[in-house]
């Protein structure tokens, strides 16, 4: 929502920056990366890596796209907020990926936090992760 976003903002969640091609670039190796790292880890059964490598390909990814308008976040709600006010409420993407996303933040940190994850969870968000990684390449 617009409001949380403008929220972001005030508190300096989310800055204005200049936009700069070499940091969308790397964000989007760093996506890449994250992705093939969880492919690796679904391969060798490590489930709990997987989770978290898939969560931060999309963290990256949306990262990318947030760079691509000219934003920087401090914060990983602040992310979903950026995203769904500059991309899903222009119409430019799904909000079922933001969706994804907001569930691998939470399956995430069951994993991370908690020791709570399974092979379904990770198969779950890695799909996921892959969506949004072509689905924000394409839009940069």
């Amino acid at each position: 929502m617009r409001y949380q976003f403008e929220q972001c903002l005030e508190r300096g969640k989310i800055v204005k920056i200049e936009i700069a091609p070499d940091i969308i670039s790397k964000e989007i190796n760093e996506a890449k990366n994250d992705l093939d790292s969880c492919e690796r880890s679904m391969n060798e059964r490590n489930f709990k890596w997987a989770i978290i490598q898939a969560y931060y390909s999309m963290f990256h990814s949306f990262r990318a796209l947030i760079f691509s308008k000219g934003y920087r976040e401090k914060s990983h709600t602040c992310i979903k907020y950026a995203i769904e006010s500059l991309f899903v409420e222009a119409g430019t993407l799904d909000n079922r990926l933001l969706q994804d996303f907001s569930y691998a933040m939470k399956i995430r940190e069951g994993a991370d936090y908690g020791s709570v994850y399974s092979a379904d969870s990770a198969l779950e968000l890695h799909k996921s992760a892959i969506k949004i990684f072509e689905v924000c390449k394409e839009l940069i």
